[in-house]
């Protein structure tokens, strides 16, 4: 079963047409996280602030702002791989959250102004795209910053291997660039890729073996890790992926694009296998709607 949430909408398709749809947000979001197997879904709504939903009976699990009595602005957010924890971000503050509780777990400032974060296995690392030019390896269990990742442009997208140790981001400088983050004395660059103007989206797989990036209006690419070397080629010209998962064996990968089609790739032939054009549910208008996240996984 494959899981995309659009804009404000979720929904589950194993064929043809959405098998379940629920309304997660009034009136839109600014950032939508989907739990690895597609439990669970992280809003941060325009109106309503963040919340954590269980997709199984579409039941609202616990409210999560910032400040007491205030709905906070949160712009990106991440689910751990395991859904054992989550992290939400306004621009200048975020904040790690206990899933199984609710409660928060640490509190950190960004001076960078966050665009996107990732989080490994047991909330243990993260990783925050800011728009100063770098993304931050934090250790979560002590709030310590490891590492800087340094581009030469704002940090659109990231992206951490489970166990925390390769990660890649992409920038507005172009560039896709690959991590060995528990490298010392500090992260060490492994790849660095040129793909076109801007970066859109990067994911990686579970195990840290292969990496995926894709620019504005072009094509995606699947990268080897370990040696650099493109796997696949994927997409379209004039094409925008806005979000991308790999499956858990590395044989596929799901991506949504920025005119709300979910997409199922071969990754070793870049071959697409299958197309979903999502339309939009008549309660929300389609202008600015776009896939938000995909997963692969039963709710």
């Amino acid at each position: 079963m494959l899981v995309a949430l659009l804009g404000l909408i979720l929904l589950t398709a194993c064929g043809d047409t959405p098998k379940k749809e629920w309304k997660l947000t009034a009136q839109g979001a600014y950032t939508i996280s989907l739990g690895a197997n597609g439990k669970y879904s992280l809003v941060g709504s325009i109106r309503h602030g963040g919340s954590l939903w269980r997709l199984r009976d579409g039941e609202r699990l616990y409210n999560w702002n910032h400040a007491k009595g205030q709905k906070s602005a949160i712009i990106a957010s991440a689910i751990s791989p395991d859904n054992s924890y989550a992290i939400t971000a306004e621009k200048m503050r975020m904040v790690m959250w206990n899933m199984k509780t609710g409660k928060p777990q640490g509190f950190w400032e960004v001076p960078g102004g966050a665009l996107d974060i990732a989080l490994a296995k047991n909330g243990s690392f993260a990783i925050v795209g800011q728009e100063n030019y770098n993304a931050l390896y934090i250790e979560t269990a002590t709030g310590s910053v490891i590492s800087k990742l340094p581009h030469s442009g704002d940090v659109n997208t990231v992206a951490i291997s489970d166990n925390g140790r390769i990660g890649v981001t992409g920038s507005e400088d172009g560039y896709v660039r690959i991590w060995n983050l528990q490298s010392t004395p500090t992260a060490k660059e492994l790849h660095r890729f040129k793909i076109g103007d801007d970066v859109s989206v990067v994911a990686i797989s579970n195990d840290g073996r292969l990496a995926f990036g894709a620019a504005y209006y072009g094509k995606g690419t699947v990268w080897n890790v370990a040696s650099g070397k493109p796997v696949s080629q994927l997409g379209f010209s004039r094409n925008t992926f806005s979000a991308a998962r790999f499956s858990k064996n590395k044989r596929h990968l799901l991506t949504g694009d920025t005119v709300r089609r979910v997409m199922l790739w071969d990754v070793k032939s870049g071959k697409e296998l299958k197309t979903w054009s999502i339309r939009p549910p008549s309660f929300y208008p389609p202008s600015g709607l776009i896939i938000g996240d995909v997963a692969f996984g039963k709710t």
